[in-house]
């Protein structure tokens, strides 16, 4: 991406990826040490501003297949947000925890399946999704656990049952 400020998020990815162990085996084991399900950890404000330039970016050209930087420092590709039709994939739902000067293509759907995208090594639990969900700039900041955790929920399932692309 021409973005500079772009390409240091992905060098502080990086960096935090050598620092820490992605092991799938050593970040369950690690979990279950301190008996919590969460294995994500919410990430400082410079990365959570980096992500939030990425996804500025994403949401600016829909059409087109958009290349994050994730959790552990590697890109992932999200399918643009077309459906096999051709047109837009366009929905007016209003939910409390999405903020309404979104662009009006986003979606629950699409906070869910750009946050499960980003999870390290493609793995993660649901409370996984809602720390990355948060990172977003689309929902609103004073949002409950529950209530995200509900629409996360309720978005994994719809994710579960649809096709790849």
């Amino acid at each position: 991406m021409p973005d500079k400020k772009v390409n240091r998020a992905a060098k502080i990815l990086m960096e935090m990826k050598n620092n820490k162990s992605t092991d799938l085996g050593e970040r369950l084991e690690d979990s279950r040490a301190i008996n919590s399900p969460e294995t994500t950890h919410p990430n400082s404000e410079e990365i959570r501003a980096c992500f939030r330039r990425e996804e500025a970016l994403r949401y600016t050209q829909p059409n087109k297949a958009f290349s994050y930087t994730a959790v552990d420092g590697k890109k992932v590709v999200v399918a643009p947000l077309k459906k096999c039709g051709g047109k837009l994939f366009k929905r007016i739902c209003h939910y409390d925890i999405l903020k309404r000067n979104k662009p009006p293509f986003f979606t629950l759907h699409c906070l869910v399946r750009d946050a499960a995208a980003r999870l390290p090594g493609g793995v993660g639990t649901r409370d996984d999704v809602c720390v990355l969900a948060r990172d977003s700039q689309f929902i609103v900041e004073d949002v409950s656990d529950s209530q995200l955790r509900k629409a996360v929920k309720g978005g994994l399932d719809r994710l579960h049952y649809e096709e790849d692309p």
